[in-house]
């Protein structure tokens, strides 16, 4: 990238530069490390960056796609607005949604007359599989997001919404399959409309728990249901996108930067095999993934985390699974997810300046979309207050800033070139471990990916404990006493209502009819666990038939944990 003359001139340079330092400081002080154990210099210059081939920086919108997927980008296609939310029960969440579309909450920031977006985080009990009236949902229900159990549940969340302009994603852990069988049969019986006209984005994450100590499916049934969402959706929903690339939850539990990434591609690694196992065709799955990652306050870490992640899933799509087209080798991050995790219940409204600051990152390494945290969530669900703060926030950076104006502004950075290496590096470092200790499904089922996470939050909780890494109001300026702040709380009947919704929907069934069906649901899952790849695709067309004949969420996941064992916990 640069001439002989050109680094020779540059060490000159740097000579003088370091003398200076010796004469003002007397050196240049400890080397600060970032979160990714990567440790920095306080200057960046040519020499940093005589190694890198140009090709792997590029241009926008060309491989490897390090500088954005896009030629042009925000300057044409407006930032997304990717608000999640679920207040205890459908009419609950229904109000905050059409709060939002009074506050201009669309698919693309500035377009009143684009796409809604239902971004539903579902209650603790739906995440399960469980229905609100079971002994083990009390409590619970409504905790975290809304409560659905029933097809009935879809119609006052979506009443009067065109179905082909709402960008649709049901936040269902281990009852995707199930949720979205709901779903399709609400779609088909109910709103009488055909699936393949339908904009959703199953999240169709059954490995959570390498990141949270939590119970699930195995692991090896759970890639297993994933391929099933991916077959369902390549199939019957040509507009829709079929599984969420989950690096938020991840980082919330504690991985780093370069760990975040590296599982993640090592979990969609796995996951092509499957489906290549499955008789896919591997452009077809690889183009329409989403990624939902974590975001964190170290700017530029994560700026070059981006831009890392972009390059190198470019690569292996194109090396090792023979992808050609161009949204095959695009590492689109949608939904990317300001960090729970740096936020304080202290002094929540510092929170504002966090999420901030990671949403300019996210801007500034050209991410499609975004959900920036509400400054009272390290409080509970948000409120309405903070929430317009939020969609503020996505509308000043995309319409009261020049961010949007250049595609990649800081492309061609000493720092930011050099660091975007060096994750690349850290990346591929951790993919090639997982691979000597036996690969992706072996560091799963062993519980080494969460011991490495685990590790990596004890780290940094000793880290805030001890007052190395601080959190301002919380560990350093703490004041005794912080002004109060208004918190959201779930009605107090929304358990007794969801309770009464199921009993009075299982009112009237045909019991005998539902019987079939769940008999179906059981062999297409026996089908599944012992006759697998070629029984691949057809548990979901027998939960769908279920839902239509009025089998309930907890009904029909009931089967599948009896059918293929849940519980299981790697740590």
């Amino acid at each position: 990238m640069f001439t002989d003359d050109e680094l020779r001139k540059d060490r000159i340079m740097r000579g003088e530069w370091e003398d200076k330092c010796q004469g003002m400081f007397g050196g240049k002080g400890p080397a600060p490390l970032i979160r990714s154990g990567i440790e920095l210099k306080p200057l960046y210059t040519p020499q940093d960056i005589k190694n890198i081939n140009y090709k792997d920086i590029g241009i926008p919108g060309m491989y490897p796609f390090t500088r954005g997927n896009y030629p042009l980008h925000y300057q044409v296609v407006p930032f997304m607005m990717l608000q999640g939310y679920g207040l205890a029960g459908a009419e609950e969440t229904r109000k905050r949604r059409d709060w939002l579309s009074k506050l201009g909450s669309r698919l693309h920031v500035g377009r009143e007359e684009d796409m809604t977006v239902y971004v539903l985080a579902v209650d603790l009990p739906t995440q399960r599989g469980i229905d609100p009236d079971e002994g083990s949902a009390r409590g619970r229900v409504g905790e975290c997001g809304v409560s659905i159990s029933t097809v009935d549940d879809f119609i006052p969340l979506f009443e009067r919404l065109p179905l082909d302009q709402t960008f649709t994603v049901l936040i269902g852990l281990d009852a995707t399959l199930v949720l979205y069988a709901l779903y399709a049969a609400y779609v088909m019986d109910i709103r009488k409309e055909s699936l393949r006209e339908v904009f959703i984005g199953p999240c169709n994450y059954y490995y959570h728990q390498w990141a949270w100590d939590t119970i699930a499916f195995p692991p090896r049934i759970a890639m297993k249901l994933q391929v099933e969402t991916i077959k369902f959706i390549l199939e019957n929903c040509p507009k829709s996108l079929h599984t969420q690339v989950e690096g938020y939850n991840v980082g919330e539990a504690g991985a780093t930067p370069v760990q975040e990434v590296a599982f993640n591609i090592a979990a969609v690694i796995t996951m092509m095999e499957y489906t290549k196992e499955a008789g896919f065709d591997m452009d077809d799955v690889a183009q329409r993934f989403y990624v939902h990652p974590h975001v964190g306050l170290n700017l530029f870490e994560e700026i070059a985390k981006f831009r890392a992640s972009r390059r190198l899933w470019a690569k292996i799509f194109k090396d090792r699974f023979g992808c050609r087209r161009h949204e095959s080798l695009q590492y689109k991050i949608w939904a990317s997810q300001t960090g729970g995790v740096e936020l304080t219940a202290q002094e929540p409204l510092n929170n504002i300046i966090r999420t901030t600051i990671m949403a300019v990152a996210a801007m500034l390494a050209g991410v499609e979309g975004m959900w920036i945290a509400s400054y009272d969530e390290a409080l509970g669900i948000p409120t309405e207050e903070a929430v317009q703060v939020a969609v503020r926030t996505y509308q000043i950076l995309s319409e009261e800033t020049d961010i949007p104006y250049v595609t990649d502004p800081l492309g061609g950075s000493y720092y930011i070139e050099w660091l975007t290496n060096r994750m690349e590096e850290g990346i591929m470092n951790v993919l090639k471990k997982m691979e000597d200790l036996g690969g992706y499904m072996k560091c799963w089922e062993s519980g080494w990916i969460r011991r490495e996470v685990a590790n990596s939050a004890y780290r940094r909780l000793k880290g805030l404990e001890e007052g190395k890494e601080v959190k301002v109001g919380m560990n350093k300026y703490k004041m005794e006493e912080s002004p109060e702040i208004t918190v959201f709380r779930p009605p107090k009947d929304a358990e007794d209502r969801a309770v009464q919704r199921i009993k009075k929907y299982r009112e009237g069934r045909d019991r005998e009819k539902i019987k079939i069906e769940l008999e179906k649901v059981k062999n297409a899952a026996l089908q599944i666990e012992h006759g697998w790849p070629d029984s691949c695709g057809r548990l979901m067309p027998a939960l769908i038939e279920a839902a239509r004949a009025g089998a309930t969420l907890g009904e029909m996941h009931l089967i599948l944990r009896e059918v293929f064992g849940y519980g299981y916990y790697s740590g």
